[in-house]
């Protein structure tokens, strides 16, 4: 499981800003990832006409400073989310050869963005499309109009900050199974003061995704953009501490038992094995009504079903009441 330390606008034009947040995320963080969303067409993002125009046009990067920004990350081994919203965006975010490219869920199927990420993106690329908001339609023509199988669905309900009665746990695990071939992420946009933040962004990375993101800042409970899901820092590592624990709980999920399970379940000290109820003569046929189940010191390399087979066996030796059955216990066996 990897976390994702979210930038997002909270920067808000300020480069110096973003290059201490960017730094302090790459040098004292325990982020895998760093995310920033980068837009140089913003004509081609937002109309003149919209609330945020005019503010949001004015706190743009240029590319030189995206540059310095994902150079920060690099110098400190961190990997690249780039969201991209404009094609000039997907075009120069793809020279940046960065692990991850997403497409917001507000251009979920703009064909224009979808078309030019298509036909230029690496390989070695995953795609990651935000999916909060989103039908199941508007997702399934995306990946169909992609046509990649290395593809991640970010679930995360966007309002900032996220109710938690909103996010709705069950409806993404069963959109996990629907799309069960893709990657998963999850995310959080809980409030930064919200007391239940920790445990609600660990409860939603426990539906088995692999992606975890949250937003980050360097001034903590400060009112700036996407400010109202930002946590500290300090806040940050301690949540990657708890994933760590849960990445531990979950295991490989493979269905064999591991050591600790084949320990666990041992016949005779931990499960009931197989007790003869009475005396045996060699040679006599053993009979069900000759056995009984009962948890004994004493360690049987037969289970519960496996002694089921021996009924009908010849027995090669004389064997006293309460013996614990064992496979040396049996003829040709």
């Amino acid at each position: 499981m990897k976390l994702i330390a979210e930038t997002a606008w909270h920067h808000e034009g300020d480069f110096d800003f973003m290059k201490n947040l960017v730094s302090k995320i790459s040098t004292i963080s325990k982020a895998d990832i760093i995310k920033m969303h980068i837009t140089l067409n913003f004509d081609e993002y937002m109309h003149k006409n919209h609330v945020s125009y005019k503010s949001l046009k004015s706190k743009l990067f240029n590319k030189d400073q995206w540059i310095k920004l994902a150079d920060i990350a690099r110098e400190n081994n961190k990997e690249l989310m780039l969201l991209l919203n404009d094609i000039d965006a997907i075009n120069f975010g793809i020279s940046l050869n960065p692990e991850y490219i997403e497409i917001h869920s507000v251009c979920l199927n703009d064909i224009f963005l979808l078309e030019e990420l298509k036909k230029n993106i690496s390989k070695k690329t995953k795609i990651v499309l935000g999916v909060g908001g989103s039908d199941i339609l508007e997702i399934q023509q995306a990946i169909n109009y992609l046509d990649n199988k290395n593809i991640i669905l970010m679930f995360g309900f966007q309002n900032y900050p996220t109710i938690y009665e909103d996010v709705n746990l069950l409806k993404i695990k069963k959109m996990m199974q629907m799309f069960k071939d893709f990657e998963f992420g999850y995310a959080d946009h809980t409030s930064w003061d919200n007391e239940n933040n920790e445990l609600i962004t660990v409860i939603g990375a426990s539906s088995g995704v692999k992606y975890v993101e949250k937003h980050v800042t360097t001034n903590y409970g400060e009112e700036r953009i996407d400010w109202s899901s930002a946590i500290s820092i300090e806040m940050f590592n301690k949540l990657k501490n708890k994933l760590d624990i849960l990445i531990k709980l979950n295991g490989n999920g493979l269905l064999s038992m591991n050591a600790a399970e084949k320990k666990y379940s041992i016949y005779g000290p931990m499960k009931k094995t197989a007790v003869l109820k009475k005396n045996l003569s060699k040679d006599s046929k053993l009979k069900l009504d000759d056995i009984k189940f009962i948890r004994t010191s004493e360690i049987s390399d037969i289970s519960q079903l496996n002694i089921i087979n021996y009924i009908g066996t010849k027995i090669n030796e004389n064997l006293k009441k309460d013996t614990v059955l064992k496979l040396n216990h049996f003829k040709n066996n």
